[in-house]
């Protein structure tokens, strides 16, 4: 039986453990809690100051094993780095946590980049991540307040709702949110795009079956393309406890033959969902989608 890798070493977890104590709480929650992590109970608490265990109570909720879990704590990890530029012994300290990388399989860029070895990601690959982000939280706050204000949305089609999110979205991203926009193989509902990169593609669907879903989930990656695989799935409810349905989507997208990782972490603080799914094509080589589930439930 195969015995799942923990992709990150204990040894550089270390050096970042270390690394946290020269770091400010506030920045430090920030650079966890913007990739998408809560804080847990350590299991096992070790001495250290507030800021170590900070740290700690965010590594502890990581599954090491899980590649897009590792993706978004490799993330976090380059916001500590950012952090830290400019102590007496940055030198020194960006040594050590360097070869411990490169013996995990990563390379740290002179922009501070944690890439894997033989990868080099353009600068604006960061600025999009963080878009990316802003945006399902925008998503997500929109969605509590249609659910809040049941008058504004009762008996809404899809389209108008999707032109609902479009307004909340363009108020940050100031236009350059659309709708029903040509992108892989057909018109996806909400489309992000910043100068010519696409950071985020949104497909819109009312709940309607567990195969609803899988078709929904194939229409989007139909949308993905080389310059697009951060994607949101947003199902609309009209139950008043759709929790059941929630549950039947959730299992219909790990159904699905190309999903090949799932996140919960975020369930319970703010029902997302999050996914990998894998384009058609070789398994070893066809390119990855990160897909976030976002559940409306509207009157």
């Amino acid at each position: 039986m195969d015995t799942a890798v923990e992709k990150v070493s204990a040894r550089t977890r270390q050096l970042f453990w270390e690394l946290s104590s020269d770091i400010y709480k506030n920045p430090l929650q920030a650079c966890w809690e913007g990739e998408g992590f809560s804080p847990v109970e350590v299991s096992h608490p070790r001495s250290g100051g507030d800021r170590k265990q900070i740290f700690s109570s965010f590594v502890e909720g990581v599954d090491w094993t899980d590649e897009g879990q590792v993706q978004r704590a490799l993330r976090a990890f380059e916001g500590m780095l950012e952090e830290c530029t400019g102590l007496h012994d940055w030198d020194e300290s960006l040594a050590k946590i360097t070869a411990a990388l490169a013996r995990d399989g990563y390379q740290v860029s002179p922009t501070l980049q944690i890439l894997p070895v033989g990868e080099w990601r353009p600068e604006v690959a960061r600025h999009d991540a963080k878009a990316y982000a802003e945006s399902l939280r925008l998503l997500r706050g929109a969605r509590n307040t249609m659910e809040r204000l049941s008058l504004l949305t009762r008996g809404m089609p899809e389209e108008r709702l999707r032109d609902v999110l479009l307004v909340a979205l363009n108020a940050y991203f100031e236009g350059q949110s659309t709708g029903e926009t040509l992108n892989g193989k057909g018109k996806l509902d909400i489309l992000i795009r910043i100068g010519d990169r696409n950071v985020s593609l949104s497909e819109c669907k009312f709940y309607d079956g567990p195969k609803s879903v899988t078709d929904a989930l194939d229409q989007l990656l139909g949308y993905t393309d080389n310059g697009g695989r951060r994607t949101s799935l947003l199902i609309f409810y009209r139950e008043k406890d759709p929790d059941a349905r929630i549950a039947d989507t959730i299992a219909a997208i790990q159904a699905h033959p190309q999903c090949e990782s799932f996140d919960s972490s975020r369930a319970d603080e703010e029902r997302q969902w999050g996914f990998v799914v894998r384009g058609s094509g070789d398994p070893g080589r066809a390119p990855r989608a990160e897909v976030a589930f976002i559940p409306f439930v509207i009157a």
